[in-house]
């Protein structure tokens, strides 16, 4: 698959990301205007670097939300295409094995070979008849039965109102000359005005000892009705998207709104790359177009699946439906996961802070600039514009945030879709498979030897042998079998195909399940155990099959056929078919899938830790689902997060539906891995101890007759301030030089302007842990009556507010004794935290009293 480059002619039916583009372009408007008020105001706060930043990280962020936008809709059509062709051709594979098995029917050339002697009677028409009759109610796929003599004469159809095979059809000549097991054939019909369209499978009838040709045998596929219902399961009536099948020269042969999209037209298709844009009636559709992948060996009839959305909807699907179930701190926790995410995508809301905290700390800049030098009126009309701007900023940061959270949860909800795609492919192919069985086991019950030897009182040991030849060659067909069994009415076994179980012959079955074979009414009827341990599978648990065989009157019940079903080799195959896949179709490192009962008892799993018969705990909630329903989660499994998509099974046909009183719900489990939980959980907690400048320059912003400005700053979670008086500006780290037998609490010395400071470590002096910032800031203070001048290493900056004498209360009323707090007095702030104040010499006088003090009186 070759990636398309996004265009900006599809990205603009990106709704949500352009509500976005708006919000940005108006917030791009208003920094215009504030940049040019603060130019003629002179506040001195710069904005051209951090308007630049914000604009250069807001297209980012806009161009891989619409990446995504655009990768999830073009997963769930990938999704579909992928589904309408392979489940189609993983049944036709079933009707290649069908057509090669029916036309060996012992029934079959007895008839043929009567009706070449001339010797046919009402009631060989009445047993063919019955026959094909029979075939169809169990093989439901199937709408008409068309046998031909060897001469091409159409002897017989089961449906006779069907035109599309007719006397002398070429499929007879091609059948007869064909090497190949089958000849696979699709025809359309025109009947009355409407097209007809058949998928005919024909097969040579020849004599048992091979020597002559006697006729051709015909299945006709029900065509329309399986596409009908494949589109049915894969798209709701609310989903605009359109399903087509299109053969060898993409001609469209079925359509699920052939209002859209009509059968007979010819579409662009292209299975290079993973979407395309294309255009028919007027209307541009978004498309994807999916090869067959085969299986085992059968690669179908060349066709392709398709499907394609009008551009106009293809994306307004809502994430909320796929997320909102999701525990919302689990949902926060997995959007910082550097397994889904890339580095630069997790680092935006950190750049985006940033970029903020150093506009924050221009604003706080211009505040005690304009405190200091400013004249009164001058300063609260400057006062306001900074206000505005730190606000512009904050609402930047704002939808910078909320489109990076769309744009995480935009991936998350594609691989939780992603994960609920393919259960419901798993609950599919394995309810198809099963219905085989089902068939298989109910047809094989109709054989004429088996119906004709167990009649007999006594079976003699050649009996015996013919039954196991015929077990064995059926079994040699029908590989996903481990063994079939004959049994007698009294459950004695007769004949098995396995020779490894040669020693149950002779020996009696006492499952449950015999008896309830013995209870079957009618040759539609049949049994399933309960998926467990027998003997009849290694001691290893399996579902048996098993249907009545009747005397060849039809009246009464003369043993029964057990079928095997080889679960451990088959269940695997069905879920490593079914493990996601990324976007180079590979499957995903560490994902795992797993069936499971309405016990929650593990029937087959890809997982190492979950064997056939383990209790399944870790979802619960999967007992609550009805059939067809499904289940989005995120769950933790071995310190590791996974996306899990749940289905319960629903049936095929009418294989577990209301007409069938067979009843096992499945669950399929799809398991994608999401992150380590403990990489998260450290990034989550180094990320918490970054301290970003937290000034608002609109609290505490009102000025009274008896009020002081105060600078506030943070140090770890201590709260401070100073005189704005004393305070020139708060500058960024760039080179501090240690000195040799300093002061405990001083960090260095650091230039400023023509000459370099001290620099008071504060955070060591007030006995915090260590703390993290992505930039260090230092205040610089200036005391000119007492001769000092230093900075003040800070985690973050805070407000500017002002204070009243009534709010501040002298330190020593409250404390007594030695201590490295530099505190002279606390200010309450209503619902504020508490403000510690601090003066100039107060701070030098802590610095000077550790330099004094043993080492370990300073750090006690």
């Amino acid at each position: 698959m070759h990636p398309q480059p996004l265009t900006e002619d599809l990205a603009s039916h990106f709704k949500k990301v352009n509500d976005f583009r708006t919000h940005i372009y108006q917030l791009q408007h208003a920094w215009d205007s504030l940049a040019l008020m603060a130019q003629l105001s002179g506040t001195g706060s710069e904005m051209e670097e951090t308007r630049s930043a914000f604009n250069t990280i807001s297209n980012d962020v806009l161009r891989h939300l619409s990446q995504e936008t655009l990768h999830k809709t073009a997963a769930q059509l990938s999704s579909k295409a992928f589904e309408i062709i392979n489940l189609l051709v993983r049944n036709l594979f079933e009707r290649t094995a069908d057509i090669g098995f029916f036309a060996t029917d012992d029934d079959l050339r007895e008839y043929l070979e009567m009706q070449a002697a001339d010797s046919l009677d009402a009631g060989d028409q009445h047993r063919i008849e019955f026959r094909f009759q029979e075939y169809q109610k169990k093989y439901t796929v199937y709408e008409n039965i068309v046998l031909f003599d060897a001469q091409g004469h159409l002897l017989h159809q089961l449906d006779d109102t069907q035109t599309t095979l007719f006397h002398y059809h070429p499929i007879v000549e091609l059948a007869q000359q064909s090497t190949d097991p089958y000849v696979e054939r699709f025809y359309e019909t025109e009947i009355n005005g409407r097209m007809r369209k058949s998928l005919v499978y024909a097969h040579e009838v020849r004599s048992k000892d091979d020597s002559r040709s006697l006729g051709v045998l015909c299945l006709c596929f029900k065509f329309v009705n399986e596409l009908d219902t494949i589109f049915r399961n894969l798209i709701s009536p609310n989903d605009w998207t359109i399903g087509v099948l299109l053969d060898e020269e993409r001609n469209v042969i079925a359509s699920s709104d052939p209002y859209q999209i009509p059968p007979g037209i010819n579409l662009c298709v292209n299975t290079d790359t993973d979407w395309f844009i294309t255009r028919f009636s007027g209307r541009e559709y978004l498309c994807v177009t999916k090869q067959s992948e085969g299986y085992q060996g059968y690669q179908g009839p060349g066709w392709l699946g398709q499907a394609m959305i009008p551009l106009e909807h293809a994306f307004n699907q809502s994430i909320h439906d796929t997320i909102n179930n999701i525990d919302a701190d689990t949902l926060r926790k997995v959007m910082r996961s550097p397994l889904i995410f890339s580095e630069s995508l997790l680092n935006i809301p950190k750049q985006a802070a940033n970029i903020q905290s150093k506009l924050n700390q221009s604003v706080w800049n211009g505040n005690i600039w304009q405190s200091n030098y400013v004249n009164t009126q001058q300063k609260n009309f400057s006062k306001s514009l900074l206000s505005e701007i730190s606000h512009t900023g904050h609402k930047t940061q704002k939808i910078i945030e909320n489109m990076v959270s769309e744009l995480y949860q935009t991936v998350v909800s594609v691989m939780l879709e992603n994960s609920s795609f393919y259960a419901q492919l798993a609950v599919e192919i394995m309810d198809r498979n099963l219905y085989e069985r089902a068939n298989d086991v109910r047809w094989w019950a109709l054989t004429h030897v088996f119906r004709e030897m167990l009649a007999q009182s006594h079976l003699a040991d050649e009996d015996k042998s013919k039954m196991t030849a015929v077990l064995r060659y059926i079994n040699s067909l029908y590989t996903v079998y481990d063994n079939l069994i004959i049994f007698d009415r009294k459950g004695e076994v007769m004949a098995v195909s396995n020779m490894q179980y040669a020693h149950l012959v002779g020996q009696p079955l006492a499952d449950e399940w015999v008896g309830r074979t013995r209870s079957c009414n009618s040759t539609q009827d049949y049994v399933v155990s309960q998926f467990e341990p027998t003997p009849l599978y290694n001691d290893k648990p399996t579902y048996i099959y098993a249907a009545p065989i009747r005397h060849l009157d039809g009246n009464s019940i003369v043993g029964g056929i057990a079928i095997v079903f080889d679960s451990s080799p088959q269940f695997q195959a069905m879920l490593q078919d079914v493990i996601p896949r990324d976007k180079t179709d590979t499957p995903v490192k560490g994902s795992f899938t797993l069936f499971v009962n309405e016990q929650l008892s593990v029937i087959a799993s890809t997982h190492p830790d979950f064997n056939t018969s383990d209790t399944f705990e870790l979802m619960p909630a999967i007992t609550k689902l009805k059939e067809g329903d499904q289940l989005f989660d995120i769950a933790v499994y071995q310190n590791t997060y996974y996306a899990v998509g749940a289905r319960a099974a629903y049936g095929y046909r009418e294989f577990k539906s209301e007409q069938d009183s067979y009843r096992n719900k499945i669950v399929a489990l799809i398991f994608t891995p999401l992150g380590k939980v403990d990489e998260i959980n450290q990034r989550i907690h180094a990320e918490a101890q970054v301290i970003h400048n937290k000034f608002n320059p609109s609290l505490f912003s009102q000025s009274g007759q008896e009020s002081q400005e105060y600078a506030t700053f943070y140090v770890g979670d201590s709260w401070l301030g100073i005189e704005a008086r004393f305070v020139r500006e708060a500058i960024d780290e760039e080179q501090l030089r240690t000195l040799p037998e300093s002061a405990p609490f001083i960090a260095g010395m650091h230039t400023y302007r023509e000459g370099v400071i001290p620099v008071i470590d504060l955070a060591r002096m007030l006995g915090h842990p260590h703390y993290f910032t992505d930039y260090r800031q230092i205040v610089v203070i200036e005391d000119k009556d007492q001769s000092l001048k230093f900075g003040v290493f800070v985690s973050a900056l805070g407000e500017i507010p002002y204070l009243t004498t009534q709010q501040i209360q002298p330190m020593n009323t409250f404390f007594r004794g030695a201590s490295n707090n530099p505190g002279v007095a606390i200010a309450n702030l209503a619902q504020h935290s508490m403000l510690t104040l601090i003066t100039a010499s107060s701070l030098w006088e802590k610095v000077l009293t550790g330099r004094t003090q043993p080492e370990a009186q300073v750090y006690a």
